[in-house]
């Protein structure tokens, strides 16, 4: 059971359409708590809605059914008092206003205690009077006021069309985005200020509870959204100035009393704030002509993070370079924030691009983290697998290309070198286990070492053998001189071997070294468990016949003709043909020719050469000839192969291997 699940694992972290599954919904889970929980990230995301909202907004002519009325500071100073509202002049605007024929009055201030007894009975009787359409603001229990003043205002105000006069503020900057449109308690359903004069207008209200406000752009920087008038210079207008509009009144006391908007963001000082009856003209304009300013719901937030946390796993895990990665990474966040400005200009759609930033980067940065720490893993295995077996040169190649670790193969040429110690069977049954382990560990570690300096992979250790090979995993131009050359210095090295051995009193036999070129499939092979770097052919058979063979011929070294004839600097000397079992084409065989002081010059060679010629050919002089060469170097190998053969009737240079 545990195997299984382990073998579901392996595959499962090795999918790289599972990885980006799981980066992804860890990504977006990760990205929706930043989101919602970091106050910076909720702030940057209401800054961008501004900069959008103040800057881009497409502009609009000047309102020509609102216009604002202001009890500005400076009809303040011409009052008695500031606060409360003087409502003499609160009456006398009404009056004039409804003389003016005005489609509506918006009367934006509180009443919430009594002033002089006089003036609140006057102001008291023009609200009822007055016959055109007038909503006047109200408190109720959502602001904090007395019971007092909530009893006041609805006493004071009873049968008047009234609207709840509620700023939403953000909590985090203070900022005003949202007006009410209506509040709902129990059964009691109270509609906001500008809410209740587009219904009293007849107006449809969206079915919502506050509403984003679409803040109207003037037509240039210089002309205001709505025309605004000072109170105590309303009579110097012209008679039809407000004719047919909609009037809003309200006080602007001071700057202290303003609110901010995303229009502040433009300017930070105070002075670009707004009072809050010009923000209740902005929500009113956006409630008679219909717009809004879109906001994406939660549902659709979460499907924007998903599909930018999969972009950001998408990019990263792509078989994209490094360098191409980051390139590519950094270059799609301009794109998105400007496609997003033009969302906004011609959809009025208020994308949430921060938030989806965050995503995108953090699926990015776990994404990069994962395909690091991957390749890490790869690494590590590279190094795991081959760092006893290859050359170091050849794995840092390998570590360039961890993906060449997965399974399955290639047919290449490769140079196949086997190896196996002479009488090791027999010294193991003369020595004790722990000389044995000494013995094999000392020969087997010089001699990796040498295969390793030729650049060889190690492809098995079985026993005291090797198994080599040349042009894998990595590509070997001259992998046939590779393997040649190291049959060589291991053929030197282990009579070396052998007389360090000898004077400890071990006796050892010679090397017996194989060498071929062919083609092979080489690649990992096994399962998801564990796999192994080899390779499988016929060229791997030759190889290890070539080494056994060389217990028949006398020789310590023999190489295939096909690795032969792609050295240079290397003098071979014919062996034979060899017929290998079940084979019924022979294989020529070689073995180098180093000079040593019992073989010291080219006279041998070429007599030794001149006589296989004349062998191959059946010729008669061919039996004097290696006679000759046997008087003067008995103690060749070739020459008593041949010279044996000769007294045994073989003809030839075939050999035929009656068995492996």
């Amino acid at each position: 059971m545990k195997t299984a699940l382990a073998r579901t694992y392996r595959r499962l972290t090795n999918s790289h359409l599972f990885i980006g599954l799981l980066l992804t919904i860890n990504s977006t889970l990760f990205s929706i708590f930043i989101v919602n929980y970091i106050q910076m990230v909720k702030i940057a995301e209401n800054h961008f809605d501004d900069i959008r909202v103040s800057s881009l907004a497409l502009p609009r002519p000047q309102a020509k059914d609102i216009a604002v009325v202001l009890i500005s500071e400076e009809t303040l100073s011409r009052l008695p008092y500031r606060s409360p509202l003087d409502r003499a002049l609160i009456a006398d605007l009404l009056v004039q206003l409804e003389k003016r024929s005005v489609t509506a009055i918006g009367l934006n201030v509180v009443f919430d205690r009594p002033t002089e007894a006089e003036k609140d009975r006057r102001l008291s009787e023009v609200f009822r009077g007055i016959r055109v359409p007038l909503i006047v603001s109200t408190i109720s229990n959502i602001v904090e006021s007395s019971p007092q003043r909530l009893s006041y205002s609805r006493k004071y105000l009873q049968g008047l069309q009234t609207g709840l006069s509620h700023v939403y503020r953000d909590f985090l900057d203070q900022t005003v985005r949202e007006v009410q449109i209506r509040h709902i308690q129990g059964r009691t359903v109270q509609l906001g200020f500008a809410a209740a004069i587009a219904y009293t207008l007849g107006k449809d209200l969206p079915d919502v509870e506050s509403l984003r406000i679409d803040f109207r752009a003037g037509p240039n920087l210089d002309t205001p959204p709505f025309p605004v008038y000072e109170a105590h210079k309303l009579g110097e207008l012209p008679v039809t100035a407000l004719k047919d509009r909609i009037v809003l009144i309200g006080s602007d006391p001071g700057l202290n009393s303003r609110h901010r908007t995303p229009l502040s963001i433009q300017n930070t000082s105070e002075k670009h704030n707004l009072p809050g009856v010009l923000i209740e003209a902005h929500a009113l304009s956006q409630l008679i002509e219909g717009r809004s300013l879109k906001s994406v719901s939660s549902d659709q937030t979460l499907l924007l993070l998903v599909s930018a946390s999969m972009l950001g796993v998408f990019i990263s895990l792509s078989r994209l370079g490094w360098l191409m990665k980051i390139i590519t990474s950094f270059g799609v966040l301009p794109v998105a924030w400007i496609a997003s400005l033009f969302v906004f200009i011609y959809q009025g759609q208020l994308l949430p691009m921060v938030a989806m930033t965050v995503a995108y980067l953090v699926a990015a940065i776990a994404s990069f983290t994962w395909e690091w720490r991957s390749e890490f893993s790869k690494r590590q295995e590279v190094q795991q697998i081959f760092g006893h077996f290859l050359a170091p040169a050849v794995i840092e190649q390998m570590l360039l290309n961890p993906d060449s670790l997965e399974l399955g193969g290639e047919f290449r040429e490769v140079s196949l070198l086997f190896t196996d110690l002479e009488g090791f069977t027999a010294l193991t049954e003369s020595n004790t286990p722990q000389d044995m382990v000494r013995l094999v560990n000392a020969y087997l570690e010089e001699s990796c070492e040498i295969v390793i300096r030729h650049g060889g992979t190690i492809d098995k250790i079985v026993g005291d053998a090797l198994h080599v090979m040349f042009n894998a995993p990595v590509f070997q131009k001259d992998h046939a001189q590779r393997a040649a050359n190291c049959a060589l210095e291991l053929d030197a090295w282990s009579n070396k071997f052998r007389e360090r051995q000898a004077e400890m009193g071990i006796t050892l036999g010679v090397t017996r070294i194989g060498v071929n070129t062919g083609n092979c499939m080489v690649g990992n092979f096994g399962g998801s468990i564990r796999f192994d770097y080899t390779a499988h052919g016929d060229a791997i058979n030759t190889a290890a016949r070539l080494e056994s063979i060389n217990q028949r011929l006398g020789t310590t070294i023999c190489i295939s003709e096909t690795t032969a004839s792609l050295c240079n600097d290397i003098s071979f000397l014919p062996v034979a043909t060899l017929i290998l079992y079940g084979k019924t084409q022979g294989v020529d065989v070689f073995s180098p020719y180093p000079e040593t002081d019992e073989f010291p010059d080219s006279e041998f060679k070429d007599e030794y050469k001149y006589a296989f010629s004349c062998l191959r050919e059946n010729k008669i002089e061919a039996t004097e000839l290696f006679r000759n060469l046997y008087e003067r170097y008995p103690n060749h190998p070739l020459v008593k192969l041949h010279n044996k053969r000769i007294d045994q009737g073989e003809l030839g240079t075939s050999i035929i291997m009656p068995e492996k």
